[in-house]
């Protein structure tokens, strides 16, 4: 982070996202980092409101360039420029206590700055906030294919809830609105203990293509793992990750933590293949981190290494 952006910092109390350049009204650029500080679909531990907050103070002082994977063996020593044309917008306005309010206003919000030309990176906030950059992209896209890397399916039927839409349910809706294109959604790190099967079933169904962390270490399976991730880039396609995907031990502070989860390395291995992806994402987010729980701080600084990664 250069001295400028630190004496800004300090001028107008401001802390944008990696130090990038502040910006509130759609214009062209590479990209756009947003907050969206909402948990109003989280049916267990709230707290994910504040998450863009938390990850902006965990970015102060972090370098917007990451290290090259390797420095030896022949490879390159200098790794892409991570963070160069890309701004932050700020928040998203949402309302803390009406998901659909908060879902028109993040449709109508990604879709301005996707209209610019830009990609959208979100920073969470619940995952049901998800379906609204979903509609949006699609709208200017088509049905997308969707990277999910998270503990959870999040295709399950709302009904036992009350509603048709929360956290563990916008899968399943984007699928049924056709915002996603089946055949090219793979899910990652999938753990959770579930009620029934109803919700594997319905995915599995629809042709999507499922990855517990055990099939992910499995060399046997490397090359259908390969064109699997592969799939889903043959096309606009998004990005999206629970940081509840990753173990507890490394990121405790999240809605719904599952044991087991993945390292940061398989992590960003996962992230990393969307390099090999045709183009580059339209969208990417990165949810559920909640600052009220135990451990934020050393889970905001996670997050906010992956985020850095989904910026090369």
């Amino acid at each position: 982070m250069s001295a400028d952006v630190l004496l800004q910092g300090l001028r107008t109390g401001l802390t944008p996202f990696l130090g990038l350049p502040l910006c509130i009204d759609p214009r062209p650029a590479t990209g756009v980092v947003l907050g969206v500080p909402c948990d109003a679909g989280v049916i267990n531990r709230p707290g994910a409101r504040l998450g863009p907050w938390a990850m902006r103070a965990a970015s102060m002082g972090l370098g917007s360039h990451p290290m090259p994977e390797r420095l030896r063996e022949g490879r390159p020593a200098l790794g892409p420029a991570a963070a160069h044309g890309w701004l932050d917008g700020g928040n998203i306005p949402t309302l803390p206590f009406s998901l659909a309010a908060a879902l028109e206003t993040v449709q109508a919000t990604i879709g301005a700055w996707a209209m610019t030309g830009c990609r959208t990176l979100m920073l969470g906030g619940d995952h049901s906030l998800t379906l609204g950059a979903l509609r949006a992209l699609a709208l200017q896209h088509g049905p997308l294919g969707l990277l999910q890397v998270d503990a959870h399916p999040d295709a399950a039927n709302g009904a036992a809830w009350g509603t048709d839409i929360h956290h563990g349910t916008w899968l399943r809706q984007a699928l049924e609105e056709g915002l996603v294109d089946p055949e090219r959604v793979m899910q990652a790190g999938l753990r959770a203990p579930r009620f029934d099967d109803e919700e594997l079933a319905f995915l599995q169904a629809a042709g999507v293509r499922l990855w517990t962390p055990a099939d992910l270490r499995d060399p046997l399976l490397a090359l259908q793992l390969k064109e699997d991730l592969a799939a889903v880039g043959q096309g606009p396609a998004y990005l999206s990750l629970d940081l509840d995907a990753l173990d507890p031990m490394l990121v405790p502070a999240v809605a719904e933590p599952v044991p087991g989860g993945l390292s940061l390395n398989e992590t960003l291995r996962l992230i990393h293949a969307a390099r090999l992806w045709p183009e580059p994402w339209v969208g990417a987010d990165l949810m559920e981190l909640a600052p009220t729980l135990d451990g934020a701080e050393a889970s905001a600084r996670v997050a906010v290494h992956l985020a850095l990664h989904l910026l090369s």
